[in-house]
């Protein structure tokens, strides 16, 4: 019997096409022993997170777990074979090193990523990569249970949380926490351009504080500070003073499945393969924590 006593937060980071295949495995397999992460009351989203949170919130884990592992890779998704000719890891990491170097904090350097990002030669329009996102997502309707989905305003850099109460569209919330710059393009909502969310930070975990115990997914270490917002490990350890805590991040044998890319389609099967992995080794220590 599941206990309901306090409350509980899942927070699902940002980790590109790789991301969203290794997320889903690991819950995937988590539910498949009978964690009902579902039950819990805040699940956050960022980038890839926020498509995984609504598979999650919409129940269709397995379905979308049977997707990643099977889907061939020139059918629709977030990135196909030759889809991000324009698009340089390289190029990527000297962007944002350039605008972690400006005046100003952390709001500004985001807005230097904004700025770069809404001048960027975009391979996929806005109406594309918005039918794209919308096409992965379970429902065109906010699920019932509360998910919140990371942005930040491309314009001047300001972090913006979308849910079910904020009025806008669900697939061009999720497709703006997905926009990664210069990969995709900033998405309009209400008239101003969003980009990811994960340009402020990876996973946004604070957005749980406040809730009792807190599940975080990290696709990759992150560093112990950042000049465009709060870390995991900043927030962890500020959440520890009130929270229990887990963190479940991606290990060596994940972090070789996504590759050099993780934007691109072909690191899915082998992503999904080792999230079932190491979903399967963190099974009986979710279950005490979520209190199973």
């Amino acid at each position: 019997m599941t206990n309901t006593s306090g409350t509980r937060a899942i927070v699902l980071g940002g980790g590109g096409v790789a991301g969203i295949a290794w997320q889903i495995g690991v819950l995937a397999t988590l539910l498949e022993h009978g964690i009902e992460l579902n039950d819990a009351d805040l699940v956050v989203g960022t980038s890839a997170g926020s498509v995984v949170g609504a598979s999650l919130r919409f129940g269709v884990l397995r379905e979308a777990l049977a997707a990643q592992l099977y889907q061939h890779e020139t059918e629709q998704g977030p990135a196909g074979p030759g889809e991000l000719p324009h698009f340089s890891v390289e190029e990527f990491i000297n962007m944002m090193s350039s605008a972690a170097l400006g005046p100003g904090g952390e709001q500004e350097a985001r807005a230097r990523i904004g700025k770069a990002a809404l001048a960027a030669g975009q391979g996929l329009s806005e109406t594309r990569w918005v039918d794209t996102i919308r096409s992965l997502l379970p429902a065109p309707s906010w699920p019932s249970g509360l998910l919140k989905v990371t942005t930040v305003n491309a314009n001047d850099g300001a972090f913006h949380v979308f849910d079910q109460s904020s009025g806008a569209d669900l697939a061009r919330a999720v497709a703006a926490s997905c926009s990664v710059p210069g990969a995709w393009p900033p998405v309009l909502i209400d008239g101003i351009p969003y980009m990811d969310g994960g340009m402020r930070s990876a996973s946004n975990a604070d957005l749980a504080t406040g809730y009792d115990k807190v599940l975080v997914l990290s696709c990759a270490p992150e560093a112990p500070d950042s000049p465009f917002g709060p870390t995991l490990p900043q927030v962890l350890r500020g959440l520890s003073e009130g929270a229990e805590t887990f963190l479940i991040e991606a290990d060596e044998a994940s972090l070789s499945a996504f590759g050099t890319n993780m934007l691109l389609s072909s690191t899915r099967r082998p992503s999904a393969l080792a999230g079932q992995e190491q979903g399967a080794a963190v099974v009986d220590a979710v279950k005490v924590f979520w209190g199973v």
